[in-house]
């Protein structure tokens, strides 16, 4: 056994790993979504051909996603590299543990299938099983030990018109359909013509969908709003000497031009406590002059909790709301290991690594007499589709902060603007995104960037939001989680326990 795993580990695990490389062009910053029927189609192929076992499906798996994980967060290494001489030692652990976790998924699926179908000789219903926990797969990845559905298939086909699909039932029961059809594409079957017939339709109906949208629509009253992109680099940003320096630039940002109806600031642009610093709040208003929107932190020193949170504070600065961040950035933000972060002092991070971060009460909308009901995310909040499915009905637009420093100049900031994006389309509401460093931007109802400002560009932007805009539900937000979570789990139970039971049967009549 050992042997014939080194033999094939020299050929056959090494395609695996770089079809796991190629499937990662489909994800930013290459965008390349057509590259899925490149890859996934060859892979159950290679499996049945050359694996024998349920230990070397187990290692194919694994390396499939190494080499697809592997190449698509190769930015996670960037937070150790804001202070090198301090973190880098923590850089390949950090990255090899990160890509290791997410690629078991992966390697349970390919286990599982040879292991349940290794008396299967028919190869399409092998396959078709393997694409199915493929699929299984991936669901319990946005799910498990808190979730993680960042880079999941289907982000990679926003700017195309089979997206049409997210608004009918999400982004979820999406990356599942993608799977399907791109693993059984080789293969016919009554099942696997009908789903790529609906793949077909599907595309067909977002390009009509497409030349409609193009269509002018008179609107009516606007909201203006200006978003701040002060660029303060992550190394820089939490020195204590440099912060009148970033308030100065904020504050200069905030004034040039005509007085917006609203002014936006990133995730935690200042560094002190704004419930504890009132004067502080004067000042900035009296120079902003208009309502403004920031990312700051809040202490309570009754439970002894810091919350990264949203203030939004009126012309006399004034607090008229704040929101707690609820989702927060395992191993970032709250901190299962936090005593061993703390004592090595990772990221030079101030208050927050005193305890951590803790965790807000929920999400929650922003209800204020002179601003349309908004809801707010922080930062990594916009990755959890669901939980803001049942929050967004009375929200007229969706405000995302961010401070994408982190995430370095490659892909991350990328992704995250996708995701950002996939909200807005499976909503059907518009998006604002303000980011410390980009990609700060106006995000369409039907997911599309109207205007911007790149990556690592240091401006504002105004941009017109309008207030009298019909937002009507997507099909997606009308059924609601529950509904689109137990029929996902359905479609993908369905096929198993209708061939484990025809399996069954044919036993029985042999053996009888």
């Amino acid at each position: 056994m050992i042997s014939r795993i080194i033999t094939l580990s020299k050929s056959v695990f090494f395609r695996f790993f770089l079809f796991g490389l190629v499937l990662a062009f489909t994800q930013e910053p290459f965008n390349l979504p057509y590259f899925t029927f490149l890859v996934l189609p060859l892979v159950p192929y290679l499996a049945i051909k050359f694996l024998k076992t349920s230990t070397e499906y187990l290692l194919a798996g694994f390396v499939f996603g190494i080499g697809y994980f592997g190449l698509t967060f190769i930015w996670i290494i960037n937070p150790f590299l804001v202070d090198p001489q301090k973190n880098i030692w923590l850089a390949p652990f950090a990255y090899i543990f990160f890509i290791s976790s997410l690629s078991f998924f992966w390697a349970l699926a390919f286990y599982l299938s040879n292991f349940l179908m290794r008396d299967e000789q028919k190869y399409q219903k092998k396959v078709f099983f393997l694409s199915i926990l493929f699929a299984k797969a991936e669901l319990l990845r946005c799910y498990m030990f808190s979730g993680f559905p960042w880079a999941i298939l289907s982000y990679a086909w926003l700017d195309t018109p089979a997206t049409i699909f997210i608004t009918w039932f999400g982004p979820y029961i999406f990356n599942s359909f993608i799977v399907l059809v791109s693993f059984n594409l080789f293969y016919s079957s009554v099942l696997n013509s009908t789903l790529k017939v609906i793949f077909l339709v599907t595309l067909l109906l977002g390009l009509k969908d497409e030349y409609l949208d193009n269509s002018f629509q008179e609107e009516g009253e606007y909201l203006t709003l200006r978003l701040v992109q002060p660029n303060i680099k992550q190394g820089d940003k939490w020195k204590k000497e440099n912060e009148s320096n970033h308030l100065e630039i904020l504050i200069n940002l905030s004034n040039n031009g005509p007085r917006p109806d609203l002014v936006i600031w990133p995730e935690t642009s200042v560094y002190w406590l704004p419930e504890e610093n009132s004067e502080k709040l004067k000042n900035i208003a009296g120079q902003v002059k208009s309502p403004l929107i920031f990312g700051g932190l809040r202490f309570n020193r009754d439970t002894k909790k810091l919350f990264n949170a949203v203030f939004l504070i009126d012309r006399e600065g004034k607090i008229q709301s704040t929101y707690d961040k609820t989702f927060l950035v395992p191993f970032g933000e709250y901190l299962p290991l936090g005593g061993l972060l703390k004592h090595f002092n990772i990221f030079n991070n101030s208050y927050r690594l005193i305890d951590g971060f803790s965790s807000g009460t929920g999400l929650k909308l922003i209800k204020n007499s002179e601003l349309p009901t908004f809801l707010p995310l922080v930062c990594y909040e916009a990755l959890f589709s669901n939980e803001i499915l049942g929050k967004v009905n009375e929200a007229t637009w969706v405000l995302n902060v961010t401070n994408d420093a982190w995430f370095g100049n490659g892909g991350g900031p990328k992704q995250h603007l996708n995701i950002a994006r996939m909200r807005a389309l499976e909503n059907n509401i518009p998006l604002i995104r303000v980011s410390n460093n980009g990609i700060s931007a106006k995000i369409s109802k039907n997911g599309k960037i109207e205007e911007y400002i790149a990556l690592n560009k240091r401006g504002f932007l105004d941009i017109e939001l309008g207030l009298s805009d019909a937002r009507e539900s997507t099909i997606y937000s009308r059924i609601g989680k529950d509904v689109s979570s137990y029929l996902h789990l359905m479609l993908l139970l369905s096929p198993l326990l209708y061939y484990s039971i025809l399996s069954k049967r044919k036993k029985g009549e042999q053996s009888g």
